[in-house]
């Protein structure tokens, strides 16, 4: 081989060390508990959405769809002629005045519910295949307050889902102020039943960013809201009882056909967020049928996805859901609900804060003008601007770049004395005239 080749081989290999070397730590910045690459580099997949891919959806549901599994939802009621649900209610409850009297027919006047229940439970088979819940194989038991409810109907609603046979009760609704004694008394309830209660965290309004009932009652999942970008989403309530994050914005669901004459709609809230948890709990209760509800719930924690600040924070809880990991990982048994025991390793329970007026975490599908009432005499309402993402630990920080390029420097001088050494030697023992070097052909990129 000429000098000039040999050359040129070896200094490729020095740059090639050293590129190597000052980006594999890459890897090494990422938290050990984060769950592979972050949601700003997953793509959604054709007949997806983006929260789909950023949970890694598909790959749950080749471990479980949440078959066996009973979901209430505590709304306005479901609308039963909504393709994607059909097959997929039980019979339910009516609360409030005029309510119907076994759920199927939402009231809402934006079609809350049905869309709540199409997120958690939504036909894979029926109209666009995007549109489709976390928990497909679940089954609905709608519990509606009609077009309105108070807190004594949500308290009334919670009882009567659990003697219903309800794994996980979702609500994705709540009030201003402190939760009431009835309400607290029915959360009570359900979890001595061992039912798990998840709650939207409610939706900043008028400069309220505090979580509203029920979700601020000890024990209930308290769900903020996280963007595609995995960063919180700035029109999410937030406050110490925050439990865990889910994403919020952009969210299509199906609705009745008088929301929307495809059935279908988009928007962002809380809600969103909280319905997805109410799938992944069913996906998890599906998946092992022995849980009780606090090792559920244990699952949820211990293997979200940490964001914002290191550990629990006010905004992610534990972190962003992680379906796969809930479904996947080793995760120690606990005895009580850690969200009312003493701290486990991220500091879950403690003293409650303080409840502070705040905005309801209901859903209003559409316009950022639409809304709807819907809890103890609040509006809700859920548009609202994408949040900014979290800090990237996927970059070597600098100091990892001046190693690499050092050791790259150090590797160059070597290969390059080696070279010489080499160039020498051939000269010495070059016998008659040069023979010119072989020239390997590239191989096809076919072959």
């Amino acid at each position: 081989m000429h000098h000039r080749a040999m050359l040129g081989l070896l200094v490729g290999l020095a740059l090639l060390v050293g590129l190597v070397m000052t980006t594999a730590p890459a890897g090494a910045a990422v938290p050990p508990h984060a769950a592979g690459p972050g949601p700003a580099s997953i793509a959604p997949a054709r007949g997806s959405q983006w929260y789909h891919a950023v949970l890694g959806l598909a790959q749950a549901h080749r471990i479980s769809q949440g078959a066996g599994t009973v979901v209430a939802v505590i709304d306005g009621g479901v609308d039963a002629s909504q393709p994607k649900l059909w097959g997929q209610l039980l019979p339910g409850t009516g609360i409030g005045p005029g309510a119907a009297r076994d759920g199927w027919r939402d009231d809402d006047p934006n079609g809350h519910g049905t869309a709540m229940a199409g997120i958690i439970a939504g036909r894979n088979d029926n109209g666009r295949p995007e549109v489709r819940g976390i928990a497909p194989a679940a089954k609905i038991l709608p519990v509606s307050t009609g077009a309105e409810a108070n807190s004594e109907e949500v308290a009334i609603g919670i009882r009567r889902a659990v003697d219903l046979g309800a794994d996980v009760i979702n609500l994705s609704l709540g009030s201003t102020g402190t939760a009431t004694p009835d309400e607290e008394k029915a959360v009570g309830y359900a979890l001595a039943h061992d039912v798990v209660v998840v709650a939207s965290a409610g939706n900043v309004e008028s400069g309220d960013t505090a979580i509203n009932s029920p979700a601020s009652i000890p024990g209930v999942v308290a769900v903020t809201g996280s963007t595609a970008a995995g960063g919180f989403w700035r029109e999410s309530a937030h406050g110490p009882r925050a439990v865990i994050a889910a994403p919020a914005p952009g969210i299509r669901a199906p609705v009745p056909t008088r929301v929307s004459p495809d059935g279908l709609d988009t928007g962002g809230g809380t809600s969103n967020s909280a319905a997805i948890v109410a799938g992944v709990v069913a996906l998890i209760r599906a998946a092992q049928p022995d849980l009780d509800a606090p090792n559920v719930i244990e699952r949820l924690v211990y293997t979200a996805r940490d964001a914002g600040s290191p550990g629990r924070d006010d905004e992610f809880g534990f972190g962003i859901v992680d379906p796969v990991a809930a479904l996947t990982r080793a995760v120690p048994v606990v005895r009580s609900n850690p969200l009312l025991s003493a701290p486990t390793r991220w500091g879950v329970g403690g003293p409650a804060p303080a409840a502070g007026r705040i905005m309801p975490g209901g859903q209003a599908r559409g316009s950022a003008g639409d809304a709807t009432t819907h809890g103890a005499g609040a509006t809700l309402t859920n548009t609202g601007p994408i949040g900014a993402a979290g800090p990237d630990s996927s970059k070597p920080s600098p100091l990892v770049w001046t190693a690499g390029l050092g050791i790259a420097a150090s590797l160059g001088v070597l290969l390059g004395i080696v070279t010489h050494l080499l160039y020498a030697w051939q000269r010495a023992t070059r016998a008659g005239p040069g023979r010119a070097g072989s020239r390997v052909r590239p191989r096809s990129p076919t072959g």
